[in-house]
């Protein structure tokens, strides 16, 4: 089953991922840190992880490097404001959050049709 895995300090961010993402396919699962996001991918590795840029306890982009480095199939995506420096985020989406909910919602399309449709 597809799993998403959506990481935000800041509940009314998760709330609006909340609904922006329901009538996605798989479960959505939300966390307010790294540190429980890294509790819910040894849980059950998620096939898309989405964090913001800052978290209580470190970085988005430090999460993401986590969970590609243990995970490396995982399709992850930093939603943050500016986009990451490249050369520390090899294999990272980056998501504007200024983005308009449509476009969004059409990047974690695309992902999870990348998932789908990668070479074994």
């Amino acid at each position: 089953m597809l799993t998403f895995l959506f990481v935000d300090e800041d509940p009314r961010s998760l709330a609006a991922l909340r609904r922006l993402v329901k009538d996605l396919p798989g479960c959505k699962r939300f966390a307010r840190g790294a540190a429980e996001a890294l509790a819910l991918v040894r849980e059950e590795a998620p096939a898309v992880v989405v964090s913001g840029d800052l978290l209580p306890d470190g970085d988005g982009l430090g999460l993401l490097e986590q969970v590609r480095e243990r995970y490396p199939r995982t399709a992850c995506a930093l939603h943050a404001a500016n986009p990451p420096v490249t050369s520390r985020a090899r294999g990272i989406t980056w998501m504007d959050r200024a983005a308009p909910p449509a476009e969004v919602h059409a990047l974690l399309r695309a992902l999870v049709a990348g998932l789908t449709f990668s070479p074994a």
